[in-house]
């Protein structure tokens, strides 16, 4: 595999995990993956584009040369951003799957038993069933999670992204805490984030952030729509910034005026369940134990949990920043932590009546415990 590309990590880094996951592939008797989702070509090549609402798919014979099938706008992406020398395109006006299945023909992989991401949201069910029906001889072999797997656990080339990450996402936070007062509506707080968050070092991130003043925090995944904050009115605040696809978010809430004795409270068990889970936080620990932590002090108080307890974080596509189906702090996850997986530790609540209070961190996990990758004040903020 010669060098090639303007690549985001050295070459090794890449040659590694193409060894690892061919090592899966073998545990389960594959002759090749075709893999579609924008976070596995990342991983593995360092493609990408926001153009993968047209179909795209990274093929890995055990044996044999990677290659990929893409858009042909879409395709000057791989010399541009790759170390993949193969590439066979499709116009507009072509049939992609009838492509991918010239390509597995030509490359002698018709026949093999192949492994297909069915879970993938842009390998569409009738692209899966059209590629099959052009492949009669080959076995399908449903691969799902064969390389979020892999993902899960960062490298120190990932944790160091993270890092960068990290920055932009404190200076948009501080940012947005700041345009918090009185008079501001949501759209200056969001142009202020993301000018903040972009100047230091942010492209652009897998999904908006998520500003909600007043009665909207109580809502969901609010963000804004031109409300103007007003005394005594909460203001709540999830930003992540994105520096190489690599994202780190963070919650913060912002009391407008006299900050009442429920939202304090709620400050204080988010606080307590911070303090817990990170002290608990340490390899070899389930993911699952976390959260009954976390649930077991938020369950005192008279407030609610507004969701699980992580998620796991790291390269990041739109609809999401986050990799919670990969691993979540909640019940039924119950992998081991591993030294280097990255967290969104959410111990967030909702306060009855008046809206959610957010203190988050983006954590990673440590040979002994974890640390947080933010320097950033943890309370509720008053303007």
């Amino acid at each position: 595999m010669p060098n090639h590309g303007d690549l985001v990590f050295p070459r090794e880094e890449y040659d590694r995990r193409i060894a690892n996951l061919r090592a899966s592939m073998e545990k389960r008797g594959l002759d090749a993956v075709v893999l579609a989702m924008p976070h596995d070509l990342f991983y593995l090549t360092g493609y990408q584009t926001p153009g993968y609402y047209w179909f795209q798919v990274l093929v890995v014979p055990l044996a044999k040369e990677p290659f990929m099938v893409t858009r042909l706008l879409e395709s000057s992406n791989i010399p541009a951003r790759t170390w993949i020398t193969i590439s066979r395109p499709y116009d507009d006006f072509g049939d992609p799957t009838g492509t991918l299945a010239d390509a597995m023909r030509e490359f002698g992989l018709d026949k093999g038993r192949i492994g297909i991401d069915e879970d993938a949201y842009f390998f569409r069910s009738f692209e899966q069933k059209g590629f099959k029906e052009k492949l009669p001889n080959a076995t399908f072999i449903n691969c799902t999670g064969i390389v979020e797997q892999l993902r899960v656990v960062k490298s120190d080339l990932e944790i160091a992204k993270m890092e960068r990450s990290a920055r932009a996402t404190e200076a948009g936070m501080r940012a947005g805490i700041e345009a918090s007062v009185p008079g501001a509506n949501e759209d200056e707080i969001a142009a202020s984030i993301y000018d903040a968050m972009l100047r230091a070092g942010s492209e652009w991130p897998a999904m908006a952030p998520f500003i909600a003043t007043g009665w909207r925090g109580a809502v969901g995944h609010m963000t804004w729509e031109h409300r103007q904050v007003e005394q005594q009115d909460y203001v709540f605040l999830e930003v992540a910034g994105c520096y190489n696809r690599y994202h780190t978010a963070m919650m913060r809430t912002i009391s407008i005026g006299e900050t009442p004795q429920a939202i304090r409270d709620g400050e204080q068990v988010c606080l307590e369940a911070m303090q817990a889970t990170m002290e608990a936080i340490k390899p070899g620990v389930p993911a699952s134990d976390i959260d009954v932590i976390a649930r077991d002090i938020i369950a005192k108080a008279p407030v609610e949990q507004a969701a699980r307890t992580a998620y796991s974080i790291g390269i990041g596509f739109p609809p999401d920043w986050g990799e919670g189906h990969i691993l979540s702090m909640m019940r039924g996850h119950d992998r081991p932590l591993e030294k280097n997986m990255t967290f969104h530790l959410i111990p967030w609540v909702q306060v009855p009546g008046h809206g959610g209070v957010g203190i988050t961190e983006t954590i990673v996990v440590t040979e002994d415990g974890c640390r947080s990758l933010f320097d950033f004040e943890k309370k509720v903020f008053s303007a």
